[in-house]
This record gives C-alpha cells, sequence and structure tokens, in this order.
C-alpha cells in the first residue's frame, strides 16, 4: 500500500530540474502541447486539445502537475507492481497528461510492446486519487497520494 507518509522518493522522473515548474514559462505550441519537460530529458507534455482556450488558466495547474509528477509516477508503478503484474521493472514511459479537472489522466506507452494505457486520478483538494489504471475502474480510495 502507499505510504500515507508521502515521503519524497526519487523515482525515475526525479530530477526536479528536468521540469518546468514556474506557470509563467510553460507555453502552449501549435498542437496544443504543453511540455512540463524538454525531449532531451523525459519529452512529458500536457494535451491541451479542445482547452486552448483555458491554457492561462491551467497554468498553475500543470506547474503543479509538473512539480509532483515523479509522485503520481510512484503511485502508478507501486499499484503495477502489487495489484498487476506482482513485481519487475514498469515496462511503460510517461507520455502525455490530460488536464479533465477534476481529473487527471497520465498516459502510458509500452516500451516493450506497442501498447497505451491510461490511469486516472481524480483531485481532491490536494490530494490525487487513483481511479482507473488501464481498463480497472473505481479502484479503492486508499491507492492516493497527497501533497502539501
Amino acid at each position: 500500500m502507499w505510504d500515507h507518509k508521502n515521503e519524497d522518493r526519487p523515482g525515475r522522473y526525479g530530477d526536479p530540474g528536468k521540469f518546468i515548474t514556474d506557470p509563467d514559462k510553460l507555453e502552449l505550441d501549435q498542437h496544443a502541447l504543453v511540455y512540463i519537460s524538454a525531449e532531451e530529458d523525459y519529452d512529458i507534455a500536457v494535451d491541451l486539445e479542445g482547452q486552448e482556450e483555458k491554457f492561462d488558466a491551467l497554468r498553475p495547474s500543470i506547474a503543479f502537475v509538473a512539480k509532483n509528477i515523479c509522485r503520481l509516477d510512484d503511485l502508478v508503478q507501486r499499484y503495477d507492481r502489487e495489484r498487476e503484474r506482482g513485481g519487475g521493472r514498469f515496462p511503460y514511459s510517461l507520455n502525455l497528461v490530460y488536464v479533465d479537472e477534476p481529473c487527471l489522466i497520465l498516459e502510458y506507452c509500452g516500451m516493450i510492446e506497442n501498447t497505451t494505457f491510461d490511469v486516472v486520478f481524480r483531485q481532491e483538494d490536494r490530494k490525487f486519487i487513483l481511479e482507473g489504471f488501464g481498463m480497472r475502474n473505481n479502484l479503492p480510495p486508499d491507492w492516493s497520494v497527497e501533497f502539501a
């Protein structure tokens, strides 16, 4: 189960210097993507297709996600290890993030096999609750991460 003390772990996306966490430095490109890390770093973007006009209002939320993506990804990996595959290396990389408040959707791509799946979090205050993992929905509420 998730460590409810929410201790920071380095994780695979654990270098905060590789993320754009200042809302004023975020940029919307011509494809409605907001990169929260450079391609040479982690190459993770938030997809705002259909929400481009909300970009300025979403800047603080996107920066918050960029600042905390490592902890969200750690929870996804822990859930996969404990509930899905039973251990081993997590063979997926985080590709895109979708903001559909109050939900946050992380899209993962297979590094070994050609596959994608979504992981859905619902945000309540400063807490993200894991609600869906691939085809599994309505997960127990004890899979969550809280931010100060």
